[in-house]
């Protein structure tokens, strides 16, 4: 597994500078595929798994043709000073320039998977609080990136927070990240 780990520098520039889909966000019919490679990254110790990823095959659970469910997602230890984690989900090839899927912030330092509850969460490209899965428009593919962050200080984030807002109260705070692209095609 430790082949599939490399740096997340150009994945970070990614992450910032892109943005993920846009289509439906209802149920769809019954011939719908599903797939997906998974490509985790890091920068040194710090990871970021998912088990419900790994095998390759995203579950339409976790997406706008299921339940819009979280996949399991789980990091390690951030480094020394971590006070918090921040994560988002990511499309760079959504049609209009990328999307955001998910934003939380201030997730505690002693978690390591996001924890119903926990954290500030932030307002998706869909316009709503919390995770909205992947949801290419019909025929293409998109890639996904689950972004973790240890963070040095807890965020000054209200609820509903954009993009830009937090891509502003990351900066300069990220001791470590760590990210997992997987994609999902319609």
């Amino acid at each position: 597994m430790k082949a599939w780990y490399a740096p997340a520098f150009s994945l970070m520039m990614v992450c910032v500078l892109a943005a993920c889909s846009s289509g439906t966000s209802g149920p769809s019919d019954a011939s719908t595929s599903a797939s997906a490679t998974v490509t985790p990254t890091t920068a040194g110790s710090f990871v970021v798994t998912s088990t419900d990823l790994a095998s390759g095959h995203w579950p339409s659970a976790e997406t706008c043709d299921g339940g819009d469910r979280v996949p399991d997602l789980h990091w390690s230890a951030g480094p020394p000073g971590t006070k918090a984690f921040a994560l988002q989900l990511y499309d760079p090839d959504a049609p209009h320039g990328g999307f955001t899927h998910w934003m939380l912030a201030n997730e505690s330092a002693d978690l390591r998977q996001p924890t119903p509850g926990t954290g500030v969460s932030g307002k998706n490209d869909f316009g709503h609080e919390g995770y909205n899965g992947p949801c290419p428009p019909r025929g293409s593919t998109h890639r996904y990136v689950f972004t973790v962050y240890a963070i040095d200080a807890t965020l000054p984030l209200r609820p509903l927070y954009s993009h830009t807002e937090f891509q502003r109260a990351i900066q300069g705070h990220i001791l470590a990240q760590a990210a997992l692209t997987a994609t999902y095609g319609r």
